[in-house]
């Protein structure tokens, strides 16, 4: 495994500055869930908690982009990347077009960074060994947000990507990801080791029995139609998706529209915490419409 990279699922390599980004959105985002304080504040408090993390990366992004800063520009698009494949509730908040202006931001984000390190011949597995974890991230997460009603137009450019930087992979390479996911697994402790071992041995089996039957397994970015990387499409172009964006956001709550100005639950008090308890809740003092809210809450947490 090369240095500075590590899986974190079986078919996820990534970068520890990108999982560390990750992980430290995943854990911001954990402390907006009022289900872990056994809250209930409002719908879609959630959601739009962790579409604000969103928004606070793609800003910092952003200004990465701008000072062409293409490394660290990588390393939190990465990070970012994992993270909204993991926690993707900001996509089912009932804003469906910010949604969408998000989703586009992302893709032409994405796509700024992926031209500006191209441009100065940075953008291969040699320096970026993750690389092709990310773009089949993005190009997965496109195809759900297409799903979904959102334009999504930089999935078939990331694979475009893929194919040219990865088309030409050999056995021999093939064989060495499964070394390098061996080599993870051992040391993973008992149970979660042998669980990937066997989803290891699958992956291993089932090329094996392609080449057996002279057969080929097409890689992910093999199938399907691709766009071409110099595409000149509007969403594509990251000043005019920006303004969109930031147009879009001005005219929007941005905080919390019940409880304290701050999305980070933990942060509260224990008194602004009480009045959204669930053992605080009063049929008395609550209007009907809060309490159906309330009601259907609590049913989700109990049989999700």
């Amino acid at each position: 495994i090369p240095a500075g990279h590590t899986f974190i699922e079986v078919e996820t390599f990534v970068s520890t500055k990108g999982k560390d980004i990750a992980e430290n959105l995943l854990k911001k985002a954990a402390d907006r869930d009022p289900d872990a304080f056994d809250m209930y504040i409002y719908n879609d408090f959630f959601s739009y908690g962790v579409l604000d993390l969103v928004d606070k990366t793609l800003t910092t992004l952003h200004t990465k982009i701008k000072k062409k800063d293409w490394e660290d520009a990588y390393y939190l698009l990465e990070g970012l990347v994992i993270f909204v494949d993991f926690e993707s509730v900001w996509t089912q908040c009932d804003d469906g077009d910010r949604v969408d202006i998000t989703n586009k931001t992302i893709g032409a984000e994405a796509i700024a960074v992926f031209r500006g390190l191209d441009a100065e011949d940075c953008l291969t597995p040699q320096i970026f060994p993750s690389l092709e974890t990310v773009l089949k991230k993005l190009f997965k997460f496109s195809e759900e947000m297409e799903g979904q009603g959102c334009d999504s137009m930089y999935g078939p450019l990331c694979k475009g990507i893929a194919r040219r930087l990865f088309q030409g992979k050999t056995e021999d390479d093939f064989a060495l990801e499964l070394e390098q996911l061996q080599e993870w697994a051992n040391g993973l402790d008992a149970d979660e080791k042998k669980e990937v071992r066997a989803k290891i041995k699958k992956i291993a089996d089932e090329r094996a029995a392609a080449a057996a039957s002279g057969k080929t397994i097409k890689p992910w970015y093999a199938q399907g139609k691709v766009y071409d990387e110099d595409d000149e499409d509007d969403d594509f172009k990251l000043s005019r998706v920006w303004k969109d964006y930031k147009e879009y956001l001005s005219g929007v709550p941005r905080m919390p529209l019940r409880g304290p100005a701050k999305w980070d639950i933990s942060k509260w008090t224990a008194a602004e915490r009480r009045l959204f308890e669930f053992a605080a809740m009063d049929r008395d003092t609550m209007d009907s419409g809060a309490m159906d809210d309330a009601l259907e809450a609590i049913m989700r947490r109990r049989f999700s």
